[in-house]
């Protein structure tokens, strides 16, 4: 059940995450590199907010601790392998920047999981 909830919300986040990255570059005319950070930090909120308060849930961890620790765990796990494959597979490949985000967010969650279940939230 958690791994389930942990895929709602993270997948909840990865919607917002792409909407805001189109909305971006699209409508406010940033670079996709510099959208994807902007974009991030938007989806790090309501991920932190689902993963403590649904998926792990609140009662049984400290929330200052937890907090930080998530937050360690989203830089330098997530934002780092997220930020580092999408700028490779903008600067490499010819794929377009939102297809490029979606394979990044559909493969970084893997170690946020991890990360999340077994420190940031234990």
């Amino acid at each position: 059940m958690q791994l389930i909830k942990f895929i709602v919300v993270g997948g909840s986040a990865a919607g917002v995450h792409l909407l805001c990255l189109w909305a971006l570059v699209n409508q406010a005319g940033f670079s996709a590199i510099i959208a994807n950070c902007m974009a991030f930090s938007v989806a790090f909120t309501i991920s932190y907010a689902g993963q403590s308060l649904w998926t792990f849930n609140h009662k049984q961890h400290d929330l200052k601790s937890s907090g930080l620790r998530f937050l360690i765990v989203q830089l330098f796990c997530s934002f780092v392998l997220n930020q580092g494959l999408y700028t490779l597979l903008i600067s490499y490949t010819s794929l377009h920047y939102l297809l490029a985000s979606f394979i990044v967010l559909a493969t970084v969650p893997i170690v946020t999981f991890t990360l999340s279940k077994y420190w940031a939230f234990k």
